[in-house]
């Protein structure tokens, strides 16, 4: 801040042509001892217009910090009984070095500033300190019209032991969250917390420190120790006990039989401070996104079951500012969902099997292992694919197509039996089934019609124990329409 004197005389300067050439100290004493000089009897002009501005200015000063006990006269009486001012202006009147300190009519000037003496200090304060501004604004006012030396500890001193400015002071600004140390293993630490009522439910949210996975309970009931540990249960008993679990000073969680719940448990609690929930963040946090994800799904008819299990997977698929989804960090394996189904799935080649198996090839006769009413029995039937190395499509000659495992089969030398087809009650045709799978062109008329009452033949009957003929009832087959003229003899 530049002197308003020497702004003054550079004004006063500027109406000269002059040259200023560099001249050392020591060769330019005669400057500082013309400055000290005894005032002349007669003063120029100029010089009385100068000292009059310098006069005004102030006594504008002492005019802004006078009252009824400051006054210009009381200032100036003060001055000369201060032991300390008196040493600063006889030094000022005999020393020739420049100073920050220049004396007007027995009143000292620390630039524009008045230099109030010790005696007055203390009226000025109270002056300073009227309506109450605060620290800031008081040193603000003061450097425009007081000075002493340490005013700025005083004023700091006044307004701290000031009770009505301690009632009305402001909140300290926010600390810096400080951070959580990261564990070493994942469910080291875990952060707890409640969330809700929300639509008749409470939620349990339950967070991993290290890989911020999330588990989420809801409940009908009321919060209490007991069903909280209820839930933890369900939880622990999938990922084991923590070392550290952090939660609030909530009563559920002070309550004596929590308390044993994890001292029995080896679980270490910590507890945050009251009222200061940023300190249980990474718990605060997820229950707002709970709460978020249930407000926007609020017209979604799924189950509030069903919400939450869609709400976590999404969660824990997703990748977080790492790069890396909570999945990834805790089960070191990405989760897959639906949006996986995009990419083309490839089915690996089946690694050849070293040792030698039996084996049959498509069209081969083998007997396959059948469960009919918790019995295990044999059929025939026919090879029709081939499965990798083990499993087989069978059709049996029932018509009935089945997979079975190679230890479910055998190979068989006995062939396809004949298909009977009958026309009518009285006369049945036996078919010969050819290996080419061709009919005969002409059906051969058995020996004559069955009597009626009789019991039917071998190969139909099904004895004890045995499969039917067929998977279905034999349907009754009539005539073609050229024998219905045929007469039997």
């Amino acid at each position: 801040m530049t002197s308003a004197r020497l702004l003054r005389y550079a004004s006063f300067l500027s109406g000269f042509n002059y040259v200023v050439r560099f001249k050392k100290g020591d060769e330019n004493q005669n400057v500082d001892c013309l400055s000290r000089a005894p005032v002349k009897e007669k003063f120029s002009s100029a010089d009385q217009h100068f000292g009059e501005e310098v006069n005004q200015i102030c006594s504008q000063v002492i005019f802004q910090i006078s009252s009824e006990a400051i006054t210009y006269h009381n200032i100036r009486a003060e001055t000369a009984r201060d032991s300390e001012l008196a040493t600063l202006i006889e030094s000022l009147k005999n020393d020739a070095e420049d100073s920050q300190f220049t004396l007007n009519d027995g009143v000292l000037f620390r630039h524009d500033r008045v230099v109030i003496p010790a005696s007055l200090q203390q009226q000025i304060l109270d002056e300073l300190h009227d309506t109450h501004l605060g620290i800031v604004k008081m040193k603000q006012l003061a450097r425009r019209y007081v000075y002493w030396s340490r005013i700025d500890s005083d004023i700091e001193k006044l307004v701290k032991g000031c009770e009505q400015c301690a009632a009305t002071k402001a909140n300290p600004p926010k600390a810096p969250c400080h951070p959580w140390d990261v564990p070493d293993e994942n469910w080291d630490r875990i952060h707890i917390d409640y969330a809700g009522p929300y639509q008749g439910y409470n939620f349990l949210v339950c967070m991993d420190a290290k890989s911020k996975w999330a588990e989420i309970k809801a409940m009908r009931e009321a919060p209490s120790s007991m069903n909280t540990i209820a839930l933890l249960n369900k939880i622990f008993s999938v990922h084991g006990f923590p070392r550290e679990m952090v939660s609030d000073n909530a009563s559920i969680f002070r309550s004596q039989e929590f308390a044993e719940y994890c001292k029995a448990n080896g679980i270490f609690q910590k507890f945050i401070a009251a009222g200061q929930p940023s300190t249980n963040g990474l718990a605060e946090r997820n229950v707002r996104t709970l709460k978020s994800r249930l407000l926007a799904a609020s017209n979604d008819p799924a189950t509030m079951e069903e919400k939450i299990r869609r709400i976590l997977m999404r969660y824990r698929a997703t990748p977080l500012g790492c790069g890396k989804s909570p999945a990834e960090l805790y089960l070191n394996r990405k989760l897959r969902i639906r949006l996986d189904a995009i990419f083309p799935f490839k089915l690996k080649p089946t690694q050849p099997i070293p040792e030698r198996i039996r084996s049959f090839h498509a069209g081969e006769r083998v007997q396959a292992r059948v469960f009919i009413d918790n019995r295990r029995l044999w059929r025939f039937g026919v090879v029709v694919r081939k499965y990798g190395q083990r499993h087989y499509l069978v059709q049996l000659d029932t018509g009935r197509t089945m997979k079975r495992h190679i230890d479910q089969l055998r190979a068989t030398g006995v062939a396809k039996p004949r298909k009977q087809v009958t026309f009518g009650p009285s006369r049945s045709f036996n078919v010969p089934v050819l290996d080419a799978g061709r009919r005969s062109s002409l059906p051969t008329a058995e020996s004559g019609p069955r009597p009626p009452g009789s019991a039917p033949s071998s190969q139909q009957q099904a004895g004890p124990g045995q499969e039917a003929a067929g998977p279905r009832a034999r349907r009754l087959r009539m005539p073609p329409s050229y024998l219905r003229d045929y007469i039997l003899h």
